[in-house]
């Protein structure tokens, strides 16, 4: 008898194991459920960057506006579709993106002080690790609309082009289509101090919008193109001194046909003394350098909020062209005042007035995630 109750005693004791081992594991399992699947290949990432500047020169060289605040504010999403660190092609993503404009002293009637909405998609493809091609589409859209003018009114010296009424959007910058093709170059694995970052970009204008603009204003409207060679000097002073700051100093310049920047139909003539004269013809476009500072804000702003910085400094730039400097009678920023009330900011200035050299001083913020 003594037998069977130690028999008893031990499946009894068997089976209290096995549960009390079963509920531990069903305790563990409810504590710490099983980790999820690794991530897909595919990231999404964003950023966000907000610059205010004294004046607004288009990286083409058109001055558009050189009064008052400018607002710049940089918005998109960047999708990677693939990635392989190993193969000859390592990375393909995509970017949607738009980038608006705000003048101060713009004041129009119905949208204030947004002066442009502009919208870009883009496809990257990084290859043999250190190449990165690069196909953009875009669209410049002009927000504000016009004050009643009309064809051959002469607005400060300037005979109008075209006829512009409340209500249509702007005479000299419509909706504007544009494909850019940049191949660039990473030396920053060079060893050296500076990384230089060559590149060189084919961009090309597909549409001018309702009234055929150019985005030079003066150019062809459409089918025309230009290829802007250029470097991104960069140095990384954190690596070499400890200060958490990075310089870089873009330059570039632009050559293309003559009729990107004067289509010379006779409806160009807004050059000489008296701003009435043909405009050159000139195969260069413009020359621009500068110096730029970063500086991460992580102290300031944990990075689970996103990688945010500050910037600031400085971009100068040369017009070669005489027909970019044209251009700025019609803009309005050949003169260096704001515009008068009812005149859309237009006809300020003659081609004398006309800025070659332009320095654009801008401080900024924003952030990556």
């Amino acid at each position: 008898m003594n037998r069977w109750i130690s028999v008893r005693a031990l499946c009894a004791a068997a089976f209290g194991l096995a549960f009390t081992l079963s509920a531990a594991h069903a305790a563990d399992l409810w504590k710490a459920p099983p980790a999820p699947p690794a991530p897909s290949s595919l990231d999404i990432h964003g950023f966000f960057d907000l610059t205010f500047a004294n004046d607004y020169i288009t990286p083409r060289g058109l001055l558009v506006t050189n009064t008052g605040l400018t607002t710049q504010v940089l918005t998109g999403l960047v999708l990677d579709l693939y990635k392989n660190p190993m193969g000859f092609v390592n990375d393909i993503s995509f970017t949607m993106g738009t980038w608006n404009d705000l003048w101060s002293d713009q004041h129009e009637p119905i949208v204030g002080a947004w002066n442009e909405f502009d919208w870009f998609l883009d496809l990257d493809f990084k290859f043999a690790q250190v190449w990165k091609f690069e196909v953009e589409y875009g669209e410049f859209l002009p927000p504000a609309h016009g004050v009643q003018l009309q064809a051959g009114q002469v607005v400060g010296g300037v005979t109008l082009l075209t006829k512009q009424f409340v209500g249509e959007t702007s005479t000299f910058r419509g909706d504007e289509g544009h494909v850019q093709l940049t191949l660039a170059y990473d030396d920053s694995k060079s060893g050296l101090p500076i990384a230089f970052n060559p590149y060189i970009r084919w961009f090309y204008q597909t549409s001018g919008g309702q009234y055929c603009a150019s985005v030079v204003v003066l150019g062809n409207c459409s089918g025309v193109y230009y290829f802007e060679p250029g470097i991104v000097p960069t140095l990384d002073m954190k690596k070499y001194w400890g200060v958490p700051v990075t310089l870089s100093a873009p330059t570039w310049f632009s050559v293309g046909p003559t009729d990107f920047w004067n289509r010379n139909n006779g409806t160009t003539n807004f050059c000489g003394p008296a701003s009435n004269a043909p405009c050159a013809l000139s195969n260069l476009g413009l020359f621009a350098t500068g110096l730029t500072a970063k500086a991460p804000i992580d102290t300031l702003i944990p990075t689970r909020l996103g990688n945010w910085y500050i910037k600031g400094g400085f971009q100068y730039y040369h017009i070669f062209n005489d027909a970019l400097l044209a251009a700025q009678e019609l803009t309005g920023s050949a003169g260096s005042f704001p515009p008068a009330p009812g005149t859309g900011g237009y006809g300020l200035g003659n081609y004398p007035d006309a800025h070659r050299n332009v320095v654009v001083g801008f401080a900024g913020t924003g952030f990556s995630f």
